[in-house]
């Protein structure tokens, strides 16, 4: 949030109607003397520090490992998952699972979108959605490749959610999308 500051204050600023010139504007020469008209400068308003309404979201892969890869943590040849399952699943403030967790289906290129909604940083555990929340794998729609791996120990147990700084600020809450992954099923043939 700290690295949008100055990029929030210059925006508020141009929007104001601030120039480099300090506020003050000048006509064309003329025969009689230039009258200098003072505009006074737009009210600063102070930016808040700490917003606590945030909108959730989890994106990733999944991915099918190869055979040659099979019983290893390896994603070499590994090829996306269509349709693979996941769930996304958050801690409160008492490390009890938030209500609200959520699951999502990767689509046609292993990839997976899911939006756990508006919340806020404070019911989090510890405050923060990346000691709180992790992603699992749920199901496989390949019956051929549903043998959970546990690959960086993250498709049993829950890859944690990291932020990969992609997060904006809109409407007075902050919107956040986190990676998790990658996770991976292995052959079963």
């Amino acid at each position: 949030m700290d690295a949008f500051l100055p990029l929030a204050i210059l925006v508020f600023l141009l929007a104001a109607g601030a120039t480099g010139n300090n506020g003050y504007t000048t006509s064309s020469p003329s025969p009689t003397p230039p009258q200098q008209q003072h505009t006074p400068p737009a009210p600063v308003m102070p930016l808040p520090t700490h917003i606590d309404k945030l909108l959730v979201r989890v994106e990733g892969m999944v991915y099918c490992q190869s055979c040659k890869q099979r019983n290893t943590h390896r994603l070499e040849d590994a090829k996306a998952l269509p349709k693979a399952e996941v769930s996304v699943i958050c801690h409160d403030t008492k490390n009890r699972i938030m209500v609200g967790c959520c699951w999502a289906i990767a689509d046609d290129n292993g990839y997976f979108f899911a939006d756990l909604g508006m919340t806020k940083v404070s019911n989090f555990f510890m405050g923060d959605p990346c000691k709180a929340c992790y992603v699992r794998l749920r199901e496989s729609p390949n019956f051929k490749c549903n043998g959970l791996t546990n690959i960086n120990y993250l498709g049993v147990e829950g890859t944690p959610v990291r932020d990969v700084g992609k997060r904006w600020t809109d409407q007075g809450y902050d919107n956040i999308v986190y990676a998790a992954g990658p996770l991976a099923f292995w052959p079963m043939i």
